[in-house]
Order: C-alpha cells, then sequence, then structure tokens
C-alpha cells in the first residue's frame, strides 16, 4: 500500500486522513480479466462527512482532509461502512417521489441501498435490498419501481418504491428467465416503458415490456450481434425518426474485446431490429459507455481501456445528428491520466466519473471545443490510470444535487455551482493561542463585489463544551480577524471559518468543517519532548506479560485496510502506523485481528522531569462493531510514572459509543492529571477481543508528548538554527525566574537529534557566525564566549537536555551574574547528518534583574 492510495484523517492528510476488507468476488462473471479485479482495494471506513453545522456539545469530530474540487461543493459523504459495509461500491441512480423527496440509489457489492438525500447535507440510509454478492451491479427507475442487476446473478430483481417516504422498500419479484442470470448493465427507456437486460456473459441486449405490469417484467425479444456493455435507448419526439425507438450501444465482440466501438440500432419493432450504424474511432481500448447530448446531435462515449498512463483521460465525440449515418468527429481530454468510466448530460454539461480524478464537469456548449468547468477528486491520490475511485454518478435530481457513488469511498452528495467565494486564514494555522485572547488573520476573496451575504462572516470555536460563533471582525477590502476570547491554557481550540454567499451557499475553511477543523492549542509555547511518526523503530515494543491473544498482536506496518482496521496511517508524509495485526489484501475483515485475549503496545520510558506541564497526544483507531458480537470489547490506555512496575488509566474505548467504530480519532491529556511527571513515564495500549465472534481492530501513530507554557519563561529568542537530522531545528527557552537572588533559572535545549551528547554556551555579546569549525549549524553568540563544559549533557531519547545555573558561578571562573546584566544563551550539540557534524540551537538573551 501507498499514500497515493488512500489518504485520510487530519486535514493534510486525505480523511483526509478515510478500510473495508475486498471480500471475494463470486463469480466475478463480467469478463473475468477485467481490471478491476487487478486493481481492487479496500473501502474507506469513517465518520464520512455533513456539511452542517455542530450543535452545542457536539465537538468537531475526527478530521478528513479537504477533497480537492473546483466549483463543487461537498454536501455530505456516506463512506461504505455507514451503508452495508460492502466491500466496494459501483453504480448509482436516483429516484424522486411524487412528494418532491429524493433519493440515491447506491449499488454495492451486497446489495441495493436507498438512501434518503432530500436534505443533501443529511443523508438516510432508507432500506437496503440484498443481492448478489458481485463487483458489478446496475439500477435505473421507471415509474415507482427500481431495477437491479448485477454479474453475480438473479436476473432482474424488482424493488417497489411506492412507500419509500415511510421508509418501506420492497422486493416484490426476480425475473431470471432468459439465457444466464449474469447482467452486467440495465437500461430502460422511461418513454417506451422497456427495460433492456445489457451484457452478461456475452449477450447483447433481451429486452422486457414493463408496461402492462411493472412489477413483472415480460420477455419480448433480444439483439445479440454483438456483446453489449451499456447503452442508452431513446424515443425520438420529432424529426425524420419520430416515434422511432433507437439503441446507441457500447460494445463489440468477444465480449466487447474486439472491433469494440458504438452500434446504433432501431429497436422499435422487438421482433425485427435493424442496424443503423457502426462507429469506429481512433485509438480504441474497450467501448465503455456514453451519453447523447440534449439536442441528441452527439454521442459522447468512454473507453474505458485506452488510458494506459501515457493516453489521457479521453472522451470520444461522435456526430449521431442522423443515426443511419453516425461518424467519430472529436475528441476531448482534460490533460489528466485517469481512466474514463461512466458520464452523463445535462443541458450542455457533461457529468463525468474518471475513477481516480473523480467527477469531471465539462461544459459542451460547443460540443466540439468542451472546456472543463468544475471537477471534485474523490480519491485525492492522484490521477493514475488505475480501476478505482468515481464508478458513477447521477445528475438528474430536480433540486439540480448531484451523487456519486466510489468503489473504495462509498456515496457522495454534491452541489454544482461557479464558487462566487474563497474564504481562508492567512498563512498557516496557528499551532497555539495566546491564552489571554488572541486573533487570526483571514482574507474572503469575492469574484464579484456584493458576493458576500452581509453578516454571514463568522468564527466558530469549541474547547471542548460545543461550538460557539462570533463574528469575524471586518477590516475592509477582504481581511478580517477571527478574535479568539480568553482561553484556559493547555485547552486545546477546534475552529473554523464560515460565509455565504449572496445565493446562500455555505464556504468553509477548512472545506470539510466541521467534521475537520483547525486545532490549535491554547498556550504561550509549546515544547516538544517526544515526536514518533512511528515511520521508524523509536523504541516501541509489542507484548507484555499476561498477553493471551493469539492473533492481532501489534506491529508496525503500512497497514492493508479491512472494514475494521485503517487502510493508511495518520502522518501525512508517512505510510507507517502501529496497528493490531497485519492482514492480507483482499482478506476478510477479521483477517488477523485480535483473537482470544489481549495484546498490548508500550511506548519507550519517557524523561518528563525537565517539563512543567507536559501533555501526552496521539491519535488513535478503534473498531468494535463487526462481527458475530459487536460493541463487546474495549480499548484500555493507560500510564506510568514508574517503567511499568503501576498504572493509571487515561481512557477506555469501548465497548460501545463514540470511537468504537473506526477513524482516526485524536486524544491529548494532562500528565499531572493521572501521575506526577517523572524520568519513566511510559504509556501502555492495550486492545482486547473479550466477545465470542466480534472483531477487534486498533491503531496508533503520531504519538507526542508535549510542555504546554503557559507563562513564557525568562529571555527571548534571537538568530536561528539550521535543521538537524531530526528534521527540525533545535531551540532553546529558560524556565524560572531571571531574578539573581532567586537563584532559580534552568536553560532548556529541545528538538535536537536523540541520544548526542552536548553541552551550553554563553556570551554578554549576541553574534551570528554561518558553520564555524565545519558545523552544520550557525553560532549565535559573539565576544568572549563561555562553555558550560563541566556538564556534558546527553539529549536521550527525547532530544531534550536541560542545565540549572548556578548564577553565582560563571563557566571558567568569571565570577557571577550582576542584575542589569543581559547574558546570551545557546547550545552546541553532536548531530550525525549524516556523517558525524555539530549543530546548534538558536540564541536566547536574557536580561537579569
Amino acid at each position: 500500500m501507498t499514500k497515493a492510495q488512500v489518504s485520510r484523517p487530519h486535514l493534510n492528510t486525505l480523511v483526509l486522513t478515510l478500510g473495508l476488507a475486498v471480500t471475494a468476488i463470486a463469480p466475478l462473471r463480467a469478463h473475468d480479466d477485467d481490471p478491476k479485479i487487478r486493481d481492487l482495494r479496500p473501502a474507506i471506513t469513517g465518520r464520512g462527512y455533513r456539511n452542517q453545522a455542530v450543535g452545542p456539545g457536539q465537538p468537531g469530530g475526527t478530521a478528513y482532509s479537504a477533497f480537492n474540487s473546483q466549483n463543487v461543493t461537498l454536501q455530505a459523504w456516506m463512506p461504505l461502512n455507514q451503508i452495508d459495509n460492502a466491500a466496494n461500491g459501483n453504480d448509482c441512480w436516483g429516484y424522486t417521489s411524487p412528494s418532491g423527496r429524493e433519493y440515491a440509489l447506491m449499488c454495492t457489492s451486497s446489495g441495493t441501498n436507498f438512501i434518503e438525500i432530500t436534505d443533501p447535507t443529511n443523508p438516510v440510509l432508507v432500506k437496503h435490498i440484498s443481492g448478489p454478492n458481485s463487483l458489478w451491479r446496475d439500477v435505473k427507475t421507471y415509474q415507482d419501481f427500481a431495477y437491479a442487476v448485477s454479474e453475480g446473478g438473479s436476473g432482474i430483481q424488482v424493488m417497489k418504491m411506492t412507500n419509500i417516504d415511510n421508509g418501506n422498500v420492497t422486493l416484490v419479484n426476480t425475473i431470471d428467465d432468459v439465457g444466464t442470470s449474469a447482467t452486467h448493465n440495465v437500461a430502460i427507456n422511461t418513454d417506451s416503458g422497456y427495460l433492456y437486460r445489457l451484457g452478461g456473459d456475452s449477450n447483447g441486449a433481451r429486452i422486457y415490456n414493463l408496461n402492462a405490469n411493472p412489477a413483472n417484467p415480460q420477455y419480448v425479444g433480444s439483439w445479440n450481434s454483438r456483446y453489449i456493455h451499456d447503452a442508452q435507448i431513446i424515443t425520438y419526439a420529432s424529426g425524420p425518426y419520430a416515434g422511432r425507438e433507437v439503441m446507441f450501444a457500447c460494445g463489440g465482440f468477444n465480449n466487447g474485446w474486439s472491433s469494440t466501438g458504438l452500434t446504433i440500432v432501431d429497436v422499435t419493432n422487438k421482433g425485427n431490429m435493424q442496424t443503423l450504424d457502426q462507429v469506429y474511432y481512433s485509438n480504441p481500448g474497450y467501448s465503455h459507455q456514453g451519453w447523447l447530448s440534449s439536442d441528441l446531435n452527439y454521442f459522447y462515449l468512454g473507453d474505458e481501456l485506452d488510458e494506459d498512463g501515457t493516453y489521457p483521460s479521453t472522451t470520444h465525440i461522435i456526430d449521431v445528428s442522423d443515426p443511419a449515418n453516425a461518424s467519430a468527429v472529436g475528441t476531448y481530454t482534460n490533460g489528466n491520466t485517469a481512466v474514463t468510466h461512466n458520464l452523463y448530460t445535462v443541458g450542455d454539461m457533461v457529468f463525468a466519473a474518471n475513477y481516480t480524478s473523480g467527477m469531471r464537469i465539462y461544459d459542451a456548449s460547443d460540443p466540439l471545443n468542451m472546456t472543463e468547468f468544475g471537477y471534485f477528486d474523490t480519491s485525492n491520490g492522484g490521477d493514475g490510470a488505475t480501476f478505482n475511485g468515481l464508478w458513477s454518478l447521477y445528475p438528474y435530481f430536480p433540486s439540480g444535487t448531484v451523487i456519486g457513488s466510489d468503489l473504495e469511498g462509498g456515496l457522495f452528495i454534491w452541489t454544482i455551482s461557479g464558487n462566487l467565494l474563497d474564504i481562508s486564514v492567512v498563512g498557516d494555522a496557528p499551532t497555539t493561542l495566546d491564552p489571554d485572547g488572541d486573533s487570526v488573520p483571514v482574507t474572503i476573496t469575492e469574484t464579484s463585489p456584493g458576493d458576500v451575504m452581509a453578516g454571514t462572516e463568522t468564527l466558530h470555536f469549541d474547547t471542548g463544551t460545543g461550538f460557539t460563533t462570533v463574528p469575524l471582525t471586518d477590516l475592509g477590502g477582504g481581511s478580517y480577524d477571527a478574535v479568539f476570547p480568553p482561553t484556559t491554557c493547555g485547552d486545546q481550540v477546534q475552529w473554523y471559518l464560515e460565509v455565504l454567499d449572496k445565493d446562500g451557499a455555505i464556504y468553509r475553511d477548512p472545506v470539510t468543517a466541521p467534521t475537520s477543523t483547525h486545532v490549535s492549542i491554547s498556550a504561550e509555547q509549546i515544547n516538544v519532548a517526544v515526536d514518533h511518526d512511528m515511520e521508524t523503530n523509536q523504541g516501541w515494543s509489542s507484548g507484555a506479560s499476561g498477553d493471551t491473544a493469539t492473533t492481532g498482536l501489534w506491529t508496525r506496518v503500512n497497514p492493508v485496510g479491512t472494514a475494521a482496521q485503517p487502510e493508511d496511517d495518520h502522518t501525512p508524509s508517512g505510510v507507517k502506523c502501529w496497528v493490531t495485526g497485519q492482514g492480507s489484501v483482499g482478506g476478510s475483515v477479521g483477517d488477523n485481528d485480535v483473537d482470544n485475549g489481549t495484546t498490548t503496545l508500550l511506548t519507550p520510558m519517557m524523561d518528563l522531569t525537565s517539563y512543567p506541564d507536559p501533555h501526552i497526544s496521539y491519535w488513535r483507531w478503534y473498531s468494535n462493531n463487526q462481527g458475530g458480537s459487536p460493541g463487546a470489547d474495549t480499548f484500555r490506555i493507560a500510564i506510568s510514572a514508574n517503567g511499568g512496575s503501576s498504572w493509571t488509566q487515561v481512557e477506555q474505548v469501548g465497548p460501545n459509543g463514540a470511537g468504537t467504530t473506526g477513524g482516526w480519532i485524536y486524544h491529548e491529556f494532562r500528565v499531572a492529571d493521572f501521575i506526577a511527571p517523572s524520568s519513566q513515564v511510559q504509556m501502555r495500549f492495550v486492545a482486547d477481543d473479550a466477545g465470542s465472534g466480534s472483531i477487534v481492530e486498533a491503531a496508533i501513530d503520531d504519538f507526542q508528548a508535549l510542555d504546554i507554557v503557559c507563562t513564557v519563561g525568562p529571555g527571548s529568542n534571537y538568530c536561528f538554527a539550521n535543521p538537524n537530522s531530526s528534521g527540525g531545528a533545535a531551540s532553546i527557552s529558560a524556565s524560572g525566574s531571571d531574578v539573581v537572588a532567586d537563584q532559580d533559572l534552568t536553560l532548556i535545549a529541545n528538538q535536537m537529534p536523540a541520544m548526542q551528547f552536548g553541552f551550553f554556551l554563553t556570551s554578554q555579546t549576541q553574534g551570528l557566525v554561518f558553520n564555524p569549525g565545519g558545523s552544520q549549524g550557525n553560532l549565535c553568540l559573539g565576544g568572549s564566549i563561555l562553555r558550560y563544559g563541566k556538564f556534558i549533557l546527553n539529549s536521550g531519547g527525547t532530544g531534550t537536555f536541560s542545565l540549572a545555573l548556578d548564577l553565582n558561578n560563571l563557566p571558567n571562573g568569571q565570577g557571577a551574574v550582576q542584575p542589569g546584566e543581559t547574558w546570551n544563551y545557546t547550545a552546541w550539540f553532536r548531530d550525525n547528518n549524516p556523517t558525524p557534524t555539530s549543530n546548534f540551537t538558536d540564541g536566547l538573551s536574557i536580561l537579569f534583574q
């Protein structure tokens, strides 16, 4: 697995970031060498997203990354674990009931799901109708019936939606009367009332009459001159073909693999159907699907196998103004390399589901010179020519809502419009907020003056008791301040920005707020004592005395996702984390989960004695809601002050409630609330399988020990440090008092590489000497430099050392520090970057009282 496959939670990651197991699909009938089978990946699990305001007492929740998009607003996202826990999604369609309520028909490997999306920000699963297990399923509607087919067999499933507004959808019939029970796609001409079963083994079209009794389709004939993969069938209302029913079929011989193209057939007389024309186009691979332009003059066709990583995403344009004399007249590409799949037209717009590049929207007002109007990338993992990502979409709801079905991601719900506004933090969101109150600069950019709905420019923040909304301060010219009131030092503050345009569309930063938020800490300063991203072995250990689990033992890997275990780690630039057992690609949901007892993960021991108020944070994943005994197990997290001789529980996740259904979740706590910080602090994470038949998976990533400084220590920093082999630049600070008589001053150097020796230096003169003596750092001192060489220190496992100064005794017998004097400090340390060298912290200047 690589990071490109899926990226979720954490705003800079990709939620975002958001796996279901790829169960065995049987039988694999379609074309058994279909590359979709080769590229199968686990589904993404998590909490999804709702574009709704967060109510009082509701924290922002698990963070998911912002999807790349243009002129598209995400209203909701339902991962497959929120639908039917299927291994993969496939096709989708839509239905609007007579009352005007709108429903997404979402197909998955396990069946057909009916989801109300009348409020597109709050999708609700109404009904699941099981079907044969299959990677391929398709559904269409006629009147108040839905008809589903699959390569898994069972012919046509007929489902009645008459009472869908009351939550009732029923399977009323199964039609399996002609040839193989497998079907690849279904098409319905709602004008004529005929249903077309397409494909399935080597079939073309098997045709059924729905007019007499839609609950009991009657077979009336077949067209089998070629294999048909998909088709659109229309009845012409005017012109030379008025009243005639014509099928535009994508397919070819040999199950569509040879002589692939567009076949146009007059199917008016089901007993004597006539081919009107056969159209071929350049660079054919596998004619997959297409749709007519609104004026019926052009057919836009996607070939599923012409994109090969070098040939770009291509839509073939065929002139069908005379269906008996059609011809390929051009192509359109947006330049990326994703594979094209399904597309539909609405007015002058073409909506295309292009696998790894997601939904693409083309302006076809000039049909031979289309341009890209907008997009929404459901994968955010590059535009590779693989068969992952967005399978299909449906853009025909009266409200303008558009839905999309994603192989790994589930159901996406969008609205389309040109973005009138952009709202964003200036620069990066701050790591800390001043406990006495703070402000963050914000810009709102209008496409045209007046696009902002006045009074809707707001800051939403939550310190743990629910979101509070305050207006942004308008500074003029599109500049604003987000003003935070005083907060309690040490609090975690989740926050996001919001503004509405003149049409009422919502814009937020982060884009997927409030599901994802900015997170800042109320503090004067944060010193990082421990920072473990799990990409390397940093002293963690799996297993402890008393463990009894036989499978699912803790291991540090690039995880293989299942319905219970993450597909990706949490670190934006990383791939590894600790998980309870590594399954196999395509394995079942319970593949190597925790079984028959407990498994323990231990941190290395941490020396936190140099930090006045240390906090510990981590991202955890836990799932116990799968299998035969869901909600029967717990994930227990504890801390020790004595290297594991005794333990104090920090939190217990489960057996039910929040945090038990997967998804990366952030947790932070103040160490002193549980133990006295010591030199032997250790944490343990215990996953337990106590329930019979339960599926238990846990994961840990991005562990940090942080010192939350609520009062800035003596002195001020100056100069700058160069990065060292730890990946960051070392810094120096002080705690205690700058009053000489107090004799209470400690120097602290942190963010150095682990297990390196060093010492502190001081001078009354500041300086900036680049790379002295071949060092990779900068010496921030000048003049007469004194070295605390008597005190050779070691940075230990945390990359930190400290020294309590005796202000009455300067190094080298230089006397005592006097009130009114200014002394400057830095720290020198050894480093291997990559060969033996040295480096420095920045400088710290202290005026003594």
